[in-house]
């Protein structure tokens, strides 16, 4: 198996799935999610139980189910409540470059290139 290329520093966790989608593809598991939690935020002992409970049982459901890219959106897709309801997309291996915005070491929520879709909440005391 092809080992994962290293996580550039504050390199959030979609855009890390997002450009090793373009180099190694999926396998079907959690890996690179399971790598990026093991050299970026040790801490967060329950990520991969957290990614399939939303829908993410592979790395690349967790880009398809989990979140979509912010620069896919217009005005006309925001509802009265200022939220958006996002289609699903796939990444594909024509995929654009990416730069991610950054996170801070230890974060497992997306930069500001991924919205979250509706109804997936990390924090507020869903997941304890």
């Amino acid at each position: 198996m092809t080992e994962p290329l290293p996580v550039v520093e504050h390199e959030c966790l979609y855009c890390y799935l997002y450009r090793m989608f373009g180099v190694m593809g999926c396998d079907k598991t959690l890996r690179l999610s399971a790598y990026y939690r093991d050299t970026m935020a040790p801490r967060a002992i329950a990520l991969e139980r957290k990614l399939a409970e939303l829908g993410g049982f592979c790395d690349c459901e967790v880009l398809m189910n989990l979140v979509s890219p912010a620069d896919e959106l217009d005005e006309d897709d925001e509802d009265e409540d200022g939220a958006y309801e996002l289609e699903s997309w796939e990444p594909d291996d024509g995929q654009k470059e990416l730069v991610c915005t950054g996170v801070r070491r230890g974060c497992t929520r997306p930069c500001e290139n991924w919205l979250i879709r509706r109804g997936i909440q990390w924090g507020g005391g869903q997941y304890r």
